[in-house]
């Protein structure tokens, strides 16, 4: 014969159905978020860290002006290395009825580096066939079999694949945003290399044969290989390593900041979970304490109650971390894929199992409802049978006994009276709407402080347009200077074959030109500048190294600024002397102090700096530092007057091979449009999760002042009052209640989402100003006073299922 106890659990579940409900639906939504991106990010991660072995990705890369001599690729290996011909072709691309101006990078189908991964059909062969990059395609509606004009010629696609070195679709290493609408990698067959026409890049991706090299020795490793192509004959235009390349790295430095970011949601959303178990444990116990009182008097023991209080927590959690687990995996392991998967070229997805994400979203939730349940039943148990007859398991408390003043009205005494005797209730449901509006401002304030970011970092340019160069390049030349010096160039950097082919007067008149060159000064910039816009150009010098973070969040990326002493773009820096500037943003997130040293090391060089900040500059967002020029070269070791940069308002005409990139106000707008783009999908189910669990949980906090006035709503109704005029003597506490929660706990929510924010930005490079704006903090507001409105029309339906009976039993 079943217990007594066993048979109340499903007359238990049916009455306290809201309640159980709201459990069910807080955690499901909960594990299914958070475990749904984790998994997916975590999956993602792994499947990047193996991209490195299993597509015999790159260590760096280097290209020469001309394909380089064979003793000069010969000398390179001896170093240590295996290099690979990556010669490519930027050619146009478009489609009838499809993309039109875009452009692809065309390289012949490898073998050993950088190999392919198709996603869909396969390599292409012979002549008239092309695979191209995944995202691309996906943007521009491309798919196999499509036939597509590359500079003219008709191609089939007969493959839609990823390049490990294009994981994101820079069309150059400078650029500070991917372009995937009109930009893609593509590779063909060699009978079709062959046949290309047009200017043919000669890069060169070499693999190191010692794959565990530091930074450090790579960088030793690639000066040697410098020098070896130099003494070989081979012209050197760019050489960039496989850490410094924004194709291969961006994607997982992306998944990495992303998962603190969900990760501290979780750690918010764990924190109201508690919160609700803890107010539910309560209130469920003091329901039931004449129950309680009557079981322990009949024989019953302590632990056989708290196991059958338990049993349906532990029911209703179980079911939720199974639906949850279920959810996440298979309804949103597909739209938390594709935010990384519609902007990074990455291999095939798979899925992994991650025991870590599995306690985090599963076990931690499921252990707080039991733990939480357990620990409130024990406390309450400690009560004697009599206490829980007579209801005296809380704290007794004179506020609902207070003497109110006659001169009010029976309604508003009676409102009052239940404010008051319900007051420990209301304090919980501001804290709880104060924790619901947390995230919902988690959510909200996303894109406004990705957008703030991106109008901050455009104010803080120094200039229209900061060049950066590969090498010093002289603007404020003669024009017998640049003749010479292209005429140099040309010589330099022509083949044998051209310069044999070449008529002999004109190869003499080229070769007393160039011999007008300094050897010792800088290169002469061979394009033509106006006076007036050399005259205002300003050399500066820029160099990268890291500090730590605080929080253990890995190392900050700095540019560290030579400028001169009397700047006209940095006039707000004071440098000289010995003097360093450092960003307000860059001491705020690392915590410099003016007079204390702070470390910074170059991770390439192995060397490390101590550098003693003299003022801090600049707005919130500026993480750079700052001193002379002269000093610069002194920190460096490079020779006097050595600068790699020029600060112009107006724009200037550089020799391409010397130029690294120009910044400009433009850079800072695309930035914010892609951090818009890349974030928009994610913010949007933080805001709709938030909206759910800001009701579920709004909705459990109310119904406990509900729940806890039952017996007095049937003593109204006894009296003759109308279910109507019942809604507003309860509901109008609740709704103030609620409005005066929403707002008062607004500065609250502020600082707190200020707090985690900068958690969730420590990982990510520069200094993030969290950005509240007053909309969104009315949004804030009128979607919680939306919430509310719904949950107090399930109210008035509870109230009008109060029966008339509860006012007649006996509560002694």
């Amino acid at each position: 014969m079943p217990s007594p106890l066993v048979r109340r659990l499903p007359r238990e579940l049916k009455h306290n159905l809201g309640k159980y409900l709201g459990i069910f639906l807080l955690m499901t939504v909960s594990i299914t978020l958070v475990s749904g991106f984790l998994v997916a990010a975590s999956s993602i991660e792994r499947i990047i860290d193996g991209m490195r072995d299993a597509y015999v990705v790159e260590d760096g890369r280097f290209t020469t002006s001309f394909e380089a001599p064979v003793e000069a690729v010969e000398a390179v290996e001896d170093l240590g290395v295996t290099v690979h011909e990556n010669f490519s072709y930027d050619l146009a691309l478009a489609q009838d009825g499809g993309v039109q101006d875009a452009v692809v990078r065309i390289h012949q189908n490898r073998t050993g580096f950088n190999e392919a991964a198709y996603v869909e059909g396969r390599a292409p062969r012979g002549a008239d066939e092309i695979a191209l990059d995944r995202v691309f395609c996906e943007h521009n509606g491309i798919e196999v079999g499509d036939e597509v004009q590359v500079d003219g010629r008709a191609f089939a696609v007969s493959g839609i694949m990823t390049l490990p070195d294009y994981a994101a679709l820079f069309e150059k290493n400078s650029d500070f945003v991917m372009n995937t609408l009109t930009f893609s990698s593509g590779v063909v067959d060699a009978p079709a290399f062959d046949g290309l026409s047009g200017s043919e890049t000669f890069t060169y991706s070499f693999v190191c044969d010692d794959r565990g090299l530091s930074p450090a020795d790579r960088t030793d490793l690639e000066s040697d290989l410098v020098e070896a192509l130099g003494e070989n004959g081979a012209v050197l235009t760019d050489l960039v390593d496989a850490d410094a390349n924004q194709g291969i790295v961006y994607p997982g430095e992306d998944v990495e900041g992303d998962q603190l970011m969900w990760e501290v949601l979780l750690f918010l959303i764990v924190i109201i979970m508690a919160f609700v178990f803890v107010v539910l444990t309560s209130a469920t116990i003091d329901e039931e304490s004449a129950i309680i009182g009557t079981l322990l008097a009949s024989g019953y023991r302590k632990r056989e109650l708290i196991g059958h209080y338990l049993a349906l927590p532990l029911f209703v959690g179980l079911a939720a971390a199974v639906a949850g687990n279920v959810l996440g995996y298979t309804a949103l392991a597909e739209p938390m894929k594709n935010l990384y998967y519609n902007s990074y070229s990455l291999p095939p997805y798979e899925a992994f199992w991650n025991w870590r994400v599995f306690l985090l979203t599963t076990v931690l939730p499921f252990a707080l409802l039991i733990g939480i349940t357990f620990v409130g039943l024990c406390r309450k148990l400690r009560c004697t049978p009599l206490q829980f007859l007579r209801r005296e398991t809380a704290r007794a408390g004179v506020r609902g006994g207070m003497r109110l003043n006659q001169r009010l009205g029976f309604v508003a005494r009676f409102r009052l009276r239940v404010f008051l005797r319900n007051l420990s209730h209301f304090a919980t449901l501001f804290v709880g709407i104060a924790f619901a509006s947390l995230l919902l401002l988690f959510g909200l304030c996303m894109m406004p402080t990705m957008d703030h970011y991106a109008d901050s970092l455009r104010d803080n340019l120094a200039a229209e347009h900061q060049y950066t160069l590969k090498a010093p390049l002289e603007i404020d030349a003669s024009a017998e200077e640049r003749e010479a010096f292209a005429a140099a160039t040309t010589l330099a950097t022509a083949s044998q074959a051209d310069l044999e082919a070449m008529d002999p007067t004109e190869l003499a008149k080229l070769a007393q030109k160039a011999a007008g060159v300094d050897a010792d000064a800088n290169p002469v910039n061979t394009r033509e500048n106006a006076d007036a816009a050399i005259a205002q150009a300003e050399k500066y010098a820029a160099a990268q190294l890291e500090t730590a973070r605080p929080l253990d969040s890995g190392a900050e990326t700095v540019t560290v600024y030579g400028v001169q002493e009397d700047s006209r773009y940095w006039d707000d820096v004071d440098v000289g002397g010995g003097k360093v500037a450092v960003g307000r943003g860059l001491a705020e997130k690392c915590g410099m102090v003016v007079g204390e040293p702070a470390a910074f090391d170059d991770a390439y060089a192995d060397t490390s700096y101590d550098l003693v900040p003299t003022s801090v500059v600049g707005g919130s967002t500026d993480t750079t530092v700052y001193m002379s020029l002269d000093d610069f070269n002194e920190l460096f070791g490079n020779d006097a007057g050595h600068f790699n940069g020029y600060a112009s308002d107006e724009a200037l005409d550089l020799d391409e091979r010397y130029l690294a990139s120009d910044l400009t106000p433009a850079d800072m707008d695309k930035i914010g449009a892609q951090m818009r783009d890349s974030m928009g999908d994610m913010v949007g189910m933080l805001v709709a999760a938030a909206v759910l669990v800001y009701l579920v949980l709004m909705y459990l906090l109310t119904k406990t002042v509900i729940d806890r006035s039952a017996r007095a709503i049937s003593y109204m109704k006894v009296f003759g009052y109308r279910d109507g005029e019942i809604n507003k003597l309860y509901l109008h506490s609740i709704t103030v209640t609620v409005i005066a929660s929403l707002l008062v706990s607004l500065p609250l929510v502020i600082g707190g989402i200020t707090a985690l924010l900068k958690v969730v930005f420590m990982k990510y490079n520069g200094s993030i100003e969290v950005f509240t704006p007053a909309d969104r903090l009315v949004v804030v507001v009128l979607i919680g006073v939306a919430v509310y409105a719904v949950v107090a029309f399930l109210h008035t339906r509870r109230i009008k299922r109060v029966p008339l009976a509860l006012a007649l039993k006996v509560q002694e």
